[in-house]
């Protein structure tokens, strides 16, 4: 008995401070969503920052950036108005919600939310591709590029 109380102490003092047994995170760093991931992380991120934004009545600011090898706007113009979409639905007010173009970044293109001043939310991009920002995969299909023209025919 008091080996699997010392056992339940140890493996209580090892779990606690770690962030994935309690899905918590430190309020003052942001969330950082893979581009991998479901979408749910952000999803719920973003209804905590509308819950927010009502009571505050902040600014949300969304920045969005392309990562390296990404060379088309085009791109960060779909994920700026994807991403304006989305949001509408969310009651966010569109007259306390900016929208924007940042600078390019290394690595992953994202989006980032900030509330007021302070980031809250980095959700990341995989390359030339939409971030779900649902818990559903479809809602934000892959970027197209326009089609190449075939050039082997001859004239």
């Amino acid at each position: 008995m008091r080996s699997a109380f010392i056992l339940l102490v140890v493996a209580f003092r090892t779990l606690a401070p770690c962030e994935l047994t309690f899905a918590q995170r430190a309020w003052d760093q942001p969330y950082i969503v893979p581009s991998g991931s479901s979408g749910e992380i952000s999803s719920r991120e973003i209804d905590r920052m509308a819950v927010e934004v009502k009571h505050s009545r902040e600014r949300l600011f969304v920045i969005v950036r392309l990562g390296t090898g990404e060379r088309s706007r085009r791109v960060n113009r779909a994920r700026l108005h994807n991403t304006q979409q989305y949001l509408s639905g969310k009651s966010f007010d569109p007259q306390t919600t900016v929208f924007a173009e940042g600078e390019r970044v290394e690595g992953e293109g994202r989006i980032e939310f900030y509330l007021g001043g302070s980031l809250r939310l980095v959700t990341l991009a995989k390359r030339n591709q939409m971030p779900n920002l649902t818990c559903c995969d479809d809602y934000f299909p892959a970027a197209r590029s326009k089609p190449k023209k075939d050039r082997s025919r001859s004239h």
